[in-house]
């Protein structure tokens, strides 16, 4: 039996669009313009239209931000989605929000029959009320200025970071959180040496092995004994020897 209820909520017309919006950071800055029409009257948005038959997202961001704005954008990555509806008008929107930086150019509005100004915002002085989908993100907390890393680093990587400007937000790790983040870190540090081949990398894994070492009440004097014991015992690798098979 065919439900006419879900029929009619499958019919072309009301069926979800999908959009496209930009964030543009310049000098830790967003740019929103404040909208003109049916959809979002005098609320504030990103630049942004719809995603067009075969196009990529960062075209259709390049492609909205030029014929708004005039401007050019760089470094395009995506940031967040959002299922908004609109009730007034019945519409049905799935938005990708992607994230840029400014790469050129000055602000022109050229759809000023879409758009009543563009002004650069810090984020935490956004201009309201948001059209939607940027209401959604700010209320799931997102912020594309902060950048989450989420892992174990160097002593003084926080002292390095805000020395140029930035803010580090930062944790102590217990006992049990150390090890478990130096063992990531292991594996991280020994990707990037296979990926680069860089004396570098090994330095960092040593760095790495030593503080794990000391976890296990091992200092770097003693750690050098059971490699020497050990070398003195099987050898090192210094003659390249490849074990095929035994038999």
């Amino acid at each position: 039996m065919v439900d006419n209820n879900a029929q009619q909520n499958n019919s072309p017309d009301i069926r979800p669009k999908v959009g496209v919006g930009v964030l543009i950071v310049k000098e830790g800055k967003v740019l929103l313009g404040k909208r003109i029409g049916s959809d979002g009257a005098r609320t504030w948005s990103t630049p942004g239209g719809h995603l067009e038959y075969r196009e990529r997202w960062d075209e259709c961001a390049q492609r909205e931000t030029r014929e708004e704005t005039g401007l050019e954008i760089k470094n395009l990555r995506f940031f967040a989605v959002t299922n908004d509806h609109y009730p007034q008008s019945k519409k049905h929107y799935i938005t990708i929000i992607m994230l840029s930086d400014w790469s050129e150019g000055v602000i022109e509005n050229r759809e000023p029959e879409k758009c009543e100004q563009w002004e650069w915002f810090q984020w935490e002085e956004l201009p309201r009320p948001l059209f939607t989908p940027m209401n959604t993100i700010v209320r799931q907390g997102l912020h594309p200025l902060v950048v989450r890393h989420d892992k174990l680093v160097r002593d003084r990587m926080a002292e390095i970071i805000e020395s140029h400007g930035d803010t580090a937000i930062t944790s102590t790790a217990d006992d049990h959180e150390f090890k478990h983040r130096l063992r990531l870190k292991l594996i991280e540090e020994v990707e990037e040496y296979l990926e680069s081949e860089s004396p570098e990398e090994l330095a960092d894994i040593l760095e790495v092995i030593h503080s794990l070492t000391a976890l296990h009440g091992v200092n770097r004097e003693h750690l050098h004994l059971i490699q020497t014991k050990k070398r003195d015992e099987r050898g090192g690798f210094d003659n390249r020897i490849v074990l095929k098979e035994t038999r």
